[in-house]
């Protein structure tokens, strides 16, 4: 349930910005930038492959361990076994091989040997054993070596190399589509409300030529949703005639805003702003990295913003095949033939949509091939798993548990919900396997009596992982101030949508930050670009001046200034400077920063908050212990009974 209501919400939020009627523009498509190639580092004998540890040879490595570790970190795990077992157990080439160190695994084991288990987790964190020291005294590392590190890198560039090439291939099949409409017969306009409900409620709008007038005179910004690049401009850089058809779509989006919203939108547009474009930017896909991974992303061909004094209009460019957008046009459809609020129609559509958000997120899964397995009579064993929860720890608990066989697999976090139910009736475990394979997009193997879990996407992800030690700093100023301040919030805004999405996203404490990295993130990443004398001098009554700044520091400036409309502030070549004040709000700060040229009118102000941290709830299940009998103190002492 905690899925679907999770679904739901994402939904909403997709419904209240992505219904907005695009360009039916009738221009040649310029060809699509195929995707960049790059030379694959792994080329065979570039690199020795190093020779795996005999892990047979050692009377020790034969004991049997029960052990369980959920979301650990391989350093932390094998400090825990090198106690019970009393064999040296390193992690990583060092102590600073943190990408070695810190990644995360769960594990169930039950008396399995402790070769076993070693070899398993070599196996599926694709890692190698070392040996050193002496006969008796042996110590074992875990590394990655070389070979196997340019390999996962040689994964990851082909794996973006596809993905690029397959949306570059949406946005020309998209734009082509879009393109058509202005030139259907009656016959084909019909067909489009059974085939593509979306292009057919497109066109019949008329809502094309405004937008049309705007790409014919801006072809840069069509180049730039063509090829997936950035643009910006002010749009008093456009004729007469096209700023008052992009002041005529701005409108027509608010108006779309507000049908999904259930009635007018809450936004006001400037009323001469079909004559006066003065401060507005258009700005295209400028937010794309945070748009990857989110279920919506497979249903984009790129995005706009139009920006003005006092808001902002966001249009996302939808891509007419996607199951999610023909849902979207099915739904504006019903809502006008049957004369319904949209609300009361999506509501309807909820199962559908929460499907094709499903069937969406599977498609741009990717990852390594899945393997395939040979008949094992052990694997037609019928289990059944008994309360698996939603998380994978808990799934895979659940799961040794019942096939009474150790379970190994990688942890990474992120969305940390899955794609369907798992079996929870009587069923064989190959079948559960499968499933929890393809719900979680994890590869699964049997090696003896031990289940093997990795992650298909493990290549993308590791690149993607950020120190422990910075997230167990941001955990600890959270939980123990209830709060986390600028400097450290400046950090992670600093990282990539990947990183975010990877580290914090699926982290029991740090997930209540994002809205606050978020709300301010452009502020922040400049912030992060400052020296500590430029920080304490941007806090100053003075204030910091944008003539001091570096050249690096200056574009990341000119970024977050022209992302609030700032643009005429910029290009007035005046004396700027930014200025900060920060406010106590209990354990919380209040942050205002105001971009000044001298002339209050022109100021521009950014404002958020820090975090604050709630502590979770004890655990419905945990009871106080017992107080000791008053009338007995003695039997407190007494040691338990063997």
């Amino acid at each position: 349930m905690a899925a679907r209501r999770r679904i739901r919400a994402t939904w909403g939020s997709v419904m209240r910005r992505t219904i907005s009627i695009l360009f039916l523009i009738a221009l040649t498509i310029p060809a699509l930038a195929v995707g960049k190639v790059t030379q694959d580092p792994n080329k065979p004998g570039a690199v020795a492959e190093a020779p795996a540890a005999d892990l047979k040879t050692d009377a020790k490595l034969a004991q049997k361990v029960t052990y369980t570790a959920a979301k650990k970190t391989v350093s932390s795990i094998f400090e825990d076994l090198a106690k019970s077992t009393g064999v040296a157990l390193k992690a990583g080439r060092n102590s600073g091989d943190w990408q070695v160190r810190d990644r995360k695994m769960n594990i169930y084991a039950n008396d399995v040997p402790l070769n076993e288990l070693m070899s398993s987790m070599a196996r599926v964190m694709k890692f190698k054993w070392e040996i050193s020291g002496k006969e008796g005294a042996w110590s074992y590392r875990l590394f990655m070596d070389r070979k196997s590190l340019l390999d996962a890198e040689a994964q990851r560039v082909r794996e973006e190399q596809k993905a690029e090439e397959a949306q570059a291939k949406k946005r020309e099949n998209g734009l082509l589509q879009y393109a058509k409409l202005g030139n259907l017969s009656a016959a084909d306009k019909a067909k489009l409300k059974t085939d593509s409900p979306f292009m057919y409620f497109v066109a019949n709008s008329g809502m094309g030529g405004s937008m049309g007038s705007f790409f014919a005179e801006s072809p840069g910004a069509l180049e730039a949703i063509a090829t997936g690049q950035r643009f910006e401009m002010n749009a008093s850089s456009l004729s007469p005639a096209g700023q008052a058809g992009l002041a005529k779509s701005m409108q027509q989006m608010v108006d779309m805003e507000g049908k999904f919203g259930g009635g007018r939108s809450p936004k006001t547009l400037p009323a001469d702003l079909a004559t006066n474009m003065n401060g507005v930017t258009v700005r295209i896909n400028q937010n794309l990295d945070m748009i990857k991974g989110m279920p919506q992303g497979g249903m984009l061909l790129g995005e706009m913003e139009f920006r003005y004094k006092g808001g902002n209009v966001n249009v996302p460019l939808m891509d007419p095949d996607s199951a999610m957008t023909k849902l979207i046009g099915k739904a504006l459809i019903q809502s006008e033939e049957q004369n319904r609020p949209m609300q009361d129609v999506i509501k309807d559509l909820v199962p559908e949509m929460m499907s094709a958000i499903t069937k969406e997120i599977k498609t741009q899964a990717g990852g390594e091939a899945i393997i395939e397995h040979a008949d094992d009579p052990a694997l037609h064993n019928k289990i059944t798993l008994k309360q698996p929860g939603q998380t994978l720890p808990d799934v895979e608990k659940a799961l040794a548990e019942a096939s009474k066989l150790t379970v190994v697999s990688d942890f990474f976090g992120g969305w940390g919900f899955p794609m369907g139910q798992v079996p929870t009736v009587e069923s064989e475990l190959k079948e559960v396997l499968d499933k929890i394979g393809d719900n979680y997009t994890y590869n699964w193997d049997k090696h003896s009596g031990v289940l093997e879990l990795r992650d298909r996407n493990w290549f993308k992800k590791r690149a993607a992982q950020i120190p422990e030690e910075w997230l167990e700093r941001w955990r600890q100023e959270l939980t123990k101030t209830g709060t986390i301040d600028i400097d450290n919030l400046a950090q992670m805004a600093a990282l990539t949508q990947e990183q975010m999405t990877a580290n914090l996203m699926g982290d029991d404490v740090l997930r209540s930050v994002i809205g606050s990295v978020y709300s301010g993130r452009e502020l922040l990443r400049l912030y992060a670009s400052l020296s500590s004398d430029q920080r304490s001098t941007l806090f100053a009554d003075a204030g910091l001046s944008l003539r001091t700044l570096t050249q690096d520091q200056y574009a990341q400036a000119d970024k977050t200034i022209r992302a609030r409309g700032g643009s005429t502030l910029l290009d007035s070549k005046k004396r700027i400077t930014i200025t900060g004040s920060r406010v106590s709000q209990g354990k919380q700060f209040a942050y205002t920063f105001t971009l000044s040229d001298g002339d209050k009118a022109d100021d521009i102000t950014w404002s958020f908050s820090t975090p604050s941290y709630t502590p979770p709830p004890p655990a419905k299940d945990a009871t106080p212990p017992k107080p000791a009998d008053a009338a007995k103190p003695a039997d407190a002492a007494k040691p338990p009974a063997k």
